[in-house]
């Protein structure tokens, strides 16, 4: 299960019921997919960036290859952006 808490962070309750904090560095929805893809992180650990997706807002699933080869696509596009490498520095 999910719980988006701000703009920037989700907890993720595992079947067991830990909860881990993630922060979301960003997401995209694929209309066709009717799916949102999120890029998480561990605050510890910025430079390790996961994605996963969630179909109902509720809970997240792993990607299939053709899911995992667009949202590497959209990673780059994002790493790449001029504006958002600005608001970095």
């Amino acid at each position: 299960m999910i719980e988006i808490k701000n703009d920037n962070d989700m907890i993720i309750t595992s079947d067991d019921g830990t909860e881990d904090l993630m922060k979301i560095l960003f997401y995209f929805h694929n209309d066709q997919r009717n799916k949102d893809y999120y890029f998480l992180y561990r605050e510890e650990n910025p430079d390790e960036v996961i994605v996963m997706g969630s179909s109902d807002g509720e809970s997240l699933e792993e990607l299939t290859d053709e899911e995992f080869d667009e949202a590497d696509q959209v990673f780059e596009a994002y790493q790449e952006d001029p504006e958002i490498q600005n608001l970095k520095d």
